[in-house]
């Protein structure tokens, strides 16, 4: 399929997206998300009922810019789960000092158990989708063959796959210069948007196949 020369321009575009989201990659890697990081993470039981957006802002207090993420802990809303990039002893007392002074309460700083949590590759987190997606493209691959046989199966599945990969390497590529941190959730939306593609491009042959038949 010959393209148009707007479309070639918008398809160049891409691709020097494409290469500008590799260098930073190479250069910098993906940002990713507190949680897929090592970081230091701390339960806190209050013993009464927390406002969370009081407690996000001792922590901002106390750890200045360093990224944080508070949770709650349990159905009581009386326990606070804290990760942090890093912990020092002072920002640890300092964190004590404002919390038992918010709440009454009568925290120690040896009361409080601080533990590491290792960082997660990205390639791990990728990793559960591997197989269903294996399996998934053998489906569809089949399907094709067999729905589409008075066609070019391998033109058809070269632009479904090609689409497909081009959109992925693109949303990829904007996430690794904007420096948006890499999460499961990021992971998951890039996914939909995979299977979103694929409905779109299979209905729209069926229309173009129905046509010709």
């Amino acid at each position: 399929m010959k393209l148009s020369g707007s479309k070639k321009i918008v398809l160049l575009g891409l691709i020097l997206l494409i290469i500008a989201g590799i260098v930073v990659v190479a250069l910098k890697g993906f940002n990713v998300d507190l949680m897929l990081e090592q970081h230091e993470e701390m339960n806190i039981v209050i013993g009464k009922e927390i406002n969370v957006k009081e407690v996000k802002n001792i922590c901002k207090e106390v750890f200045k810019n360093k990224q944080t993420i508070i949770r709650t802990v349990d159905l009581f809303n009386d326990s606070v789960n804290i990760s942090v990039e890093s912990i020092t002893d002072e920002e640890k007392s300092e964190l004590v000092n404002k919390l038992n002074e918010k709440y009454e309460t009568e925290l120690s700083v040896e009361g409080l158990t601080v533990y590491t949590v290792s960082n997660v590759r990205i390639r791990d987190l990728i990793r559960p989708y591997i197989s269903p997606v294996v399996i998934s493209v053998i489906v569809i691959v089949a399907y094709l063959i067999i729905r589409f046989r008075k066609m070019s199966v391998v033109k058809l599945l070269g632009k479904l796959f090609g689409i497909i990969i081009l959109t992925e390497a693109v949303i990829a590529s904007v996430i690794a210069i904007s420096r948006i941190p890499v999460s499961a959730t990021i992971v998951n939306l890039m996914t939909v948007v995979a299977v979103i593609e694929l409905i779109f491009y299979i209905s729209k042959t069926e229309k173009e196949y129905k046509n010709q038949e």
